[in-house]
């Protein structure tokens, strides 16, 4: 581990999956043969109408974890995201790094994105994704407060990465998959900034992500269809940070 890695596992809650929060949702229910397909940081511009488009072609319903500050500036996209079906998250205003924030500064990053993110789809924000999946207990409570669920992920496909290629993003999508399975997608953002960032692979990859899931007998629901099922979780295998 990096000394950064380290100070963070000490001092902060990371997503290592190394213990067990019964309220951060990592997976669904193991037993089922379902899996939800997630987005983070858009809406974007470029790239999430055409994520959506794929979905609306395939009839696959996803959730999208909102930046405010994108939702103010793509307002019609974001409203798109509701209008078409999908659940939407919270994933901050300008998706900070929850545990370096102060008290003053996460309240507004949360609260303002709750307010932007109701205010442009329509719909309030019944979850919510801790950027880069590292969090504390001012995050947990707060999000208890509000009534968003904290949701994590099983499996990434990394598609955030510079210079990744479709082909990477199905193989980690889809040869990992299995039932219960959250999977983390990007239609904005990259690995040194917010918004922006080649999101193109990820189009080029949903497609093939969605036959190979469905080739493996794996049915894609909605994240709220995924996680309504009560089940005793132990110790999930997860992924480091993103």
């Amino acid at each position: 581990l990096t000394t950064v890695a380290i100070f963070l596992a000490v001092h902060f809650y990371v997503y290592s999956g190394l213990d067990y929060q019964p309220d951060i949702y990592r997976t669904g229910n193991p037993k089922s043969r379902q899996v939800a397909l997630t987005f983070d940081d858009g809406p974007s511009q470029e790239f999430t109408p055409l994520v959506l488009d794929i979905l609306r072609e395939y009839d696959v319903p996803a959730t999208f974890f909102l930046v405010g500050i994108h939702a103010e500036r793509y307002p019609e996209i974001a409203r798109r995201i509701a209008e078409e079906g999908h659940e939407i998250g919270n994933h901050t205003y300008r998706h900070i790094t929850i545990p370096t924030a102060s008290n003053k500064t996460l309240y507004e990053e949360v609260i303002k994105a709750t307010g932007v993110i109701t205010q442009t789809t329509g719909e309030y924000p019944k979850y919510i994704r801790p950027p880069r999946g590292v969090y504390d207990a001012r995050f947990r409570r707060l999000s208890h407060v509000l009534g968003q669920k904290i949701v994590l992920w099983t499996i990434s496909t990394r598609d955030w990465r510079y210079g990744t290629s479709a082909q990477s993003i199905v193989k980690r999508a889809v040869s990992q998959a299995k039932g219960g399975d959250i999977i983390l997608f990007h239609d904005s953002g990259a690995l040194v900034k917010n918004e922006g960032g080649d999101r193109s692979a990820t189009v080029r990859a949903l497609p093939l992500v969605i036959e190979g899931l469905r080739q493996k007998g794996l049915e894609i629901v909605p994240l709220g269809e995924l996680l309504e099922e009560e089940f005793s979780e132990e110790f999930p295998v997860v992924e480091i940070p993103e």
